[in-house]
């Protein structure tokens, strides 16, 4: 069920209609305009619309950093699995 929640960007009120919780929705209309905040403050941009493809550009390089850094844990974690798996053989042989 589609939950509707108030969020102000940018001094504008929207209406969003989402299946997450409230406070999820106010936490990423909070982040966006943040966002918006920042570029328009230091691009000095008065256009809304090129603050928004700029702020979309911004974060879409967090999610695939985001997306690269969770690929590199996942390498990391299967290189430790192996390493660990071939410590314990070597225990294991040394024992018996």
């Amino acid at each position: 069920m589609k939950n509707q929640v108030r969020v102000e960007i940018l001094g504008r009120e929207y209406t969003i209609r989402s299946d997450e919780g409230e406070e999820r929705v106010k936490k990423i209309a909070e982040y966006v305009d943040e966002k918006l905040k920042k570029i328009s403050e230091s691009t000095r941009t008065t256009s809304t619309f090129n603050a928004a493809i700029l702020a979309a550009m911004d974060i879409a390089n967090e999610y695939f950093e985001a997306q690269e850094g969770r690929t590199n844990l996942h390498q990391r974690v299967e290189e430790i699995e192996t390493k660990s798996g071939r410590l314990i053989e070597l225990i294991n042989a040394r024992i018996h």
